[in-house]
């Protein structure tokens, strides 16, 4: 079956505009970005280059190894770059957003722009209840491996209670708040890894998120 992707952003489009400021508008923008599949686009363009078979072989299932035929990992300068070109045309994807944001903190440890990047997604009110708590988590746990003070991962969590009082959101953050001491001992046993300027200044390098 073929999509008409052009009506379907005419469609999207009269969503937005009819009803402004609302989760349904929202949910329609973040289906626009969607639709285009920019980051889908620049990343095969990137990653899935056309590949040589070598001659004679005819049985995948006789090499000793198959690993040359898995595709390219991507670079995460080059890919946190293609994600930020996105969010300047499409800055209510959320799910490019978050991608950004955990390459921020897990490949260059860089807690200040991960913060950046998820608090537009905790701090935009159309988003789902559990959207944001997941965030809240998410940005906890980003606190709790890059070696954030426990008071300042309290607060985080402490959110989500303040939030959503008398939710199971609630609940289930109170249980994580009662063990999160727990959680700072198994991180003094995992090694942390120090990172050279390049790695440091990446978010410098492709724009401040707070320009999107």
């Amino acid at each position: 079956m073929t999509v008409d992707v052009d009506a379907a952003r005419a469609a999207l489009q009269k969503i937005v505009a009819r009803f402004p400021d609302t989760e349904i508008s929202l949910r329609a923008e973040q289906r626009l970005a969607q639709l285009g599949e920019t980051e889908k686009i620049l990343l095969a363009q990137h990653d899935r280059q056309a590949m040589d078979v070598p001659a004679g072989v005819t049985n995948l299932g006789l090499l000793d190894s198959t690993a040359w035929l898995r595709p390219r990992a991507i670079e995460p300068g080059k890919l946190a770059a293609v994600h930020v070109k996105h969010l300047a045309q499409h800055p209510h994807d959320a799910e490019v957003r978050e991608k950004l944001a955990t390459i921020y903190a897990r490949d260059f440890r860089r807690l200040d722009l991960a913060t950046l990047e998820l608090n537009q997604l905790i701090n935009e009110p159309k988003h789902r209840p559990k959207q944001i708590a997941g965030w809240l988590n998410l940005l906890a746990n980003f606190q709790v491996e890059l070696g954030a003070e426990p008071a300042e991962v309290i607060a985080t969590l402490e959110k989500i209670v303040e939030k959503f009082p008398d939710s199971s959101l609630s609940e289930i953050t109170q249980r994580r708040l009662a063990r999160i001491r727990l959680e700072f001992e198994a991180k003094k046993e995992t090694p942390g890894v120090k990172l050279g300027v390049y790695e440091q200044n990446i978010g410098l390098k492709y724009g401040s998120p707070r320009q999107l």
